[in-house]
């Protein structure tokens, strides 16, 4: 090739943003393949036995291919415009034959909705049919949490994993910490509503079982609006479905320390790859230890997480995966504040002030073990038709205790005047489990001269969630000089328990079609029937509730996707959710029932590595119970009605450049009610306006490949919480990171949220929290 026609390829070509360390020729091609979105192709007999030395990131792919190849004798030929052969060096022995090219790897064509992936951009997911789809051929928002974003970001919760997703407002850390509770589309999502889920399956039936850690996360998936046809009962929020990180068949090997401030100390571990001696199973063991305090005083963030997983594939037919994890935390909860103490909402002249702790450090403590064990299988039955079957054991223990403010208008008044916090004390011990499962038919296949792709499962769950309960006043603290070591003296009479043991069961039956007509048009429809049961007796007194429910539920959406990338695409959509027989006692209440109406257009050319999405939706949920004043009883007359529009964009601008950047409008308030002055009343802790941006910058095109420069900003609007009179104001925090790869092995990322510290509240039902204040870390990761 002359010089002037490297110099113009090298321009446009792919480079390579990560350093490969020395190994196995076929292991680099793949490699490269994964990192530069290029196939390459090579006969297996060409391969063997050579190998290729380490190549630095920032490498264009023609010079990473020549520095692969030196001295073996091969040569890589273009072959198409995504696609590189490698063929035997025309000077090679009269007796070489250059055979057929066999493809090796390649990023865009192996990209599934469980597996590894390189970057920002996700264009496969499960949350939005249950089955491995295009995100673009998805009538319903969808969006991704990729495991890159997750690291750049270094998600401590899965609220802050969320931070940059639209439509989405989630709780400060200080709470986040302790359960996994989002608003969606001004809904409320978390794991005591089904809406916080682990591969697809329900993982808990408390809000208080124990969070999530990201960092045994492949990635996040959020599926906005209702959609009880797939999960059964639901919020209308949504999902946010948790994707565990599974084996791999090429070897992965990773430390990471992490140091940070408030004494925090983290070691992580993630191993993978091939089981020695075996050419079925593959392994993964991931592991996390952390020593931490926090930034509220007397609260730690000590947890230990562990993972393994295996997966055996006996024939080109046939996987099972084994998922496990086991995790034990230890912290402490961040009461509630009523808003009359916090500083910029009440009036004082006494405050709480952010970081303070108003319980006793010799009472308060909360301290948790979750523990899941399941599978997946996979069995084709025939070219066309494959079995899947999924199931998971989980079981989860907590010890609560803690001490918050007394809430009589009394006790607070008597605060903010004398500094004297009259307090209560909640003493709990939590004991839930439960076992899940889901199997389903998929048939692909045509049909009437379309092809189609039809699921038909059946999944049910039992939860056993077994809560005693104390709560009574004890003494007082001094917010003028926090005068701990007050006595707390907990009255454990069985007549005084609040708790109760409550057993739900759930069984679904559904059937889905994804039919594709032609190139351009996919149309999908799906009905399902619910059958649910709750029975729950109280510890106080032995007396039962029980409550049958029945449900259908459907939908249906059409995609046209054009030739020049654009989507747009029109959907229908249902949810439903019994009421909790814990809400009232001696009634029987009609399941809430949510639908949602929804428009949008996505944007992916062909070969990018982008994609723009755009939705309005106008979702409303019914049934909702509302207090009868006048008739001293419980009716289902409530309506909640919230109408919007979100922008999300995901891409790689250039080799150089990657952005997130999102918006929402959320109107989301209460439109019907036996309470008159609830009508009109915005959801809690729900902007108008929310907006964020992510722009994350690789400077090889100055010469430093190792350097990466990351900034965020992430924008939230004025809110309303009940039963305060003043708006919360809007506020912007910013956050940042800086990257440096030393070498193959080495990298080292500093990361601070929240950069300004910026102070700022979130408030819902007269109560706050303070907004997570600067953090900041510094990781070192090790891999080889």
């Amino acid at each position: 090739m002359a010089p002037a026609a490297k110099a113009q390829n090298a321009a446009s070509e792919p480079r390579v943003p990560t350093a490969v360390p020395a190994q196995a020729l076929a292991q680099t091609l793949s490699t490269l393949a994964r990192q530069t979105g290029v196939a390459i192709g090579a006969d297996a007999a060409l391969l063997q036995g050579q190998s290729a030395p380490e190549l630095p990131a920032g490498l264009t792919l023609q010079q990473a291919m020549d520095r692969a190849l030196a001295g073996s004798g091969l040569m890589a030929v273009r072959s198409g415009p995504n696609t590189l052969s490698i063929r035997p060096q025309p000077s090679a022995s009269p007796g070489t034959v250059a055979l057929p090219a066999v493809t090796v790897t390649a990023a865009r064509d192996t990209e599934t909705a469980t597996g590894p992936l390189t970057g920002y951009v996700a264009r496969r997911a499960t949350a939005g049919s249950k089955t491995d789809t295009p995100i673009i051929e998805t009538p319903q928002s969808v969006s991704v949490v990729t495991s890159d974003e997750l690291r750049s970001r270094q998600a401590e919760t899965l609220s802050q994993a969320l931070n940059y997703t639209p439509g989405v407002t989630t709780q400060p850390t200080s709470f986040s910490r302790t359960a996994d509770r989002f608003r969606i589309r001004g809904m409320d999502v978390e794991s005591a509503n089904g809406g916080s889920m682990r591969d697809g399956l329900r993982l808990q039936s408390n809000s208080y079982d124990g969070i999530q850690e990201p960092y045994g996360l492949e990635r996040v998936e959020v599926l906005r609006g209702a959609a009880s046809v797939l999960y059964g009962q639901l919020s209308p929020g949504g999902v946010v479905n948790a994707v565990s990180k599974r084996p791999t068949s090429e070897p992965l090997r990773e430390l990471g320390l992490q140091l940070g401030n408030h004494d925090r100390r983290q070691l992580t571990a993630d191993f993978s790859g091939p089981v020695a001696g075996s050419d079925t199973l593959d392994y993964r063991l991931t592991m996390l230890g952390r020593d931490s305090n926090t930034a509220d005083r007397y609260i730690p963030d000590d947890k230990l997480y562990i993972a393994p997983a295996l997966t055996w594939r006996p024939s080109a037919d046939t996987s099972l995966t084994l998922l496990s994890f086991y995790q034990k935390t230890n912290t402490r909860f961040s009461a509630p504040l009523p808003y009359q103490l916090v500083e910029g909402v009440g009036e004082g002249p006494y405050f709480i002030g952010r970081g303070e702790f108003i319980g006793e450090p010799d009472y308060d403590r909360m301290k948790g073990e979750m523990f899941t064990l399941g599978y997946e299988l996979s069995h084709a039955l025939n070219a066309s038709t494959r079995l899947q079957h999924s199931l998971r054991f989980f079981e989860s223990k907590v010890t609560w205790n803690y001490l918050q403010a007394q809430t009589s208008a009394a006790a607070i008044a008597a605060a903010a005047s004398t500094g004297v916090l009259r307090r209560q004390y909640s003493d709990r011990q939590e004991h839930a489990k439960g076992l899940a499962s889901d199997t389903r038919v998929e048939w692909n296949g045509k049909l009437l001269g379309a092809e189609h792709k039809m699921l038909v499962g059946l999944d049910a769950y039992r939860m056993d969630y077994d809560s005693k309960n104390f709560r009574a006043n004890t003494s007082s603290l001094n917010l003028s000089s926090y005068n701990y070591g007050q006595p707390v003296v907990v009255n454990r009479d069985p007549a005084l328990d609040r708790g109760s043991r409550r057993i739900t069961t759930q069984a679904g039956l559904y059937v889905q079609d994804q039919v594709n007509l032609g190139d351009r048009w996919t149309i999908l429809a799906g009905l399902r029937r619910d059958w649910a049961q709750q029975d729950q007796t109280a510890h106080r007194d032995g007396s039962n509730a029980v409550q049958k429910d029945e449900a259908t539920t459907w939908r249906t959406g059409v995609v046209y996707k054009a030739s020049n990338g654009l989507a747009p695409y029109l959907s229908y959509s249902e949810s439903f959710f019994p009421v909790s027989v814990s809400e009232v006692s001696g009634q029987s209440f009609r399941p809430t029932k949510g639908k949602q109406y929804e428009a949008g257009v996505r944007y992916q050319p062909d070969g990018s590595r982008m994609l723009l999405s755009a939705a309005v939706y106008e979702l409303v949920q019914d049934n909702v119970l509302k207090f009868d004043a006048g008739q001293n009883t419980y009716r289902q007359t409530g309506q909640v009605r919230s109408r919007g529009f979100e922008l999300e964009a995901k891409a790689e601008v250039s080799r150089a450049l990657s952005v997130i950047a999102s918006y929402a409008y959320t109107d989301s308030k209460i439109s019907r009610s036996t309470i008159a002055s609830e009508i009109g009343q915005r959801s809690e802790d729900t902007p108008y306006h929310q907006a964020a941006l992510w722009a994350d910058y690789n400077f090889a095109s100055w010469g430093l490949p190792q350097l990466r420069l990351a900034a965020g900003a992430r924008y939230k609007g004025s809110t309303r919480a009940s039963g305060i009179v003043t708006a919360m104001p809007a506020y912007t925090v910013f956050d940042g990171m800086l990257g440096y790869r030393f070498d193959a092995h080495w990298d080292l990322n500093v990361n601070v949220s929240n950069v300004m510290d910026k102070k700022f509240t979130n408030c819902e039902f007269s109560i706050c929290h303070y907004g997570d204040a600067r953090q900041a870390s510094a990781n070192l990761t090790y891999r080889w």
